[in-house]
């Protein structure tokens, strides 16, 4: 398991550094403070599909299929793989918000940063949860295009819904809602939408490494 997670940061390890500099630099310039955090959650939804892509491209998974390392183990390690990248990007996201205060002299809402920055971490597990069975099943190519198109019904929903009831009735409902119960439902949505996706990815893995889907 290890030795996968060190293969899948070594893959992105040489480019990972400058897209990093680039979100810091973006949350700086003004009126773009809020940049940043955007930049870094897509960076998390697409630097796992980018190793996968990697890992199609050289044949990675035949060269898996003649070794004792299990499906679960390798379906395991992109689900790990990309929980530790949001997990990253929400801290990083975090101490941009702590600098930008600092920087503007203003008042340090650590409740509402806190939620500001769960909420991408939040949208960045659902996604992976969708996702990841189509890549297992169809190929990287499909499902980046899956993970498009979710995006896009995503934004599509937001924008619509501020367009008709607007942004603040629209959330609105969050305030009545404690803030621990807000917590504990979003961790329990994300823990079994990415427990029910990583048993159908181990049984699409399983079956097209044995040549089914060929």
């Amino acid at each position: 398991m290890a030795a996968l997670l060190r293969k899948d940061v070594y893959l992105i390890g040489k480019n990972i550094w400058i897209l990093i500099v680039s979100a810091l630099f973006v949350s700086f310039v003004p009126r773009l403070e809020n940049f940043g955090s955007v930049y870094l959650s897509v960076l998390t939804m697409t630097l796992p599909l980018t190793t996968m892509a990697y890992d199609e491209r050289c044949r990675w998974d035949e060269y898996l299929a003649m070794t004792p390392c299990r499906p679960e183990t390798v379906v395991l390690s992109k689900y790990l793989f990309t929980a530790g990248l949001a997990a990253a990007a929400m801290g990083l996201s975090f101490l941009i918000c702590c600098a930008q205060a600092a920087a503007a002299g203003a008042a340090y809402d650590m409740t509402g940063t806190l939620m500001a920055r769960v909420s991408p971490l939040v949208m960045v597990l659902t996604v992976n949860a969708v996702t990841m069975p189509t890549v297992f099943r169809f190929g990287v190519e499909k499902g980046r295009l899956t993970m498009i198109a979710l995006m896009g019904c995503i934004f599509a929903i937001l924008v619509g819904g501020a367009q008709i009831i607007g942004m603040e009735r629209m959330f609105r409902w969050m305030d009545r809602v404690p803030l621990t119960a807000l917590v504990i439902a979003a961790a329990a949505v994300v823990i079994v939408m990415n427990a029910a996706s990583f048993f159908l990815s181990v049984r699409f893995y399983r079956k097209r490494r044995s040549g089914v889907y060929n």
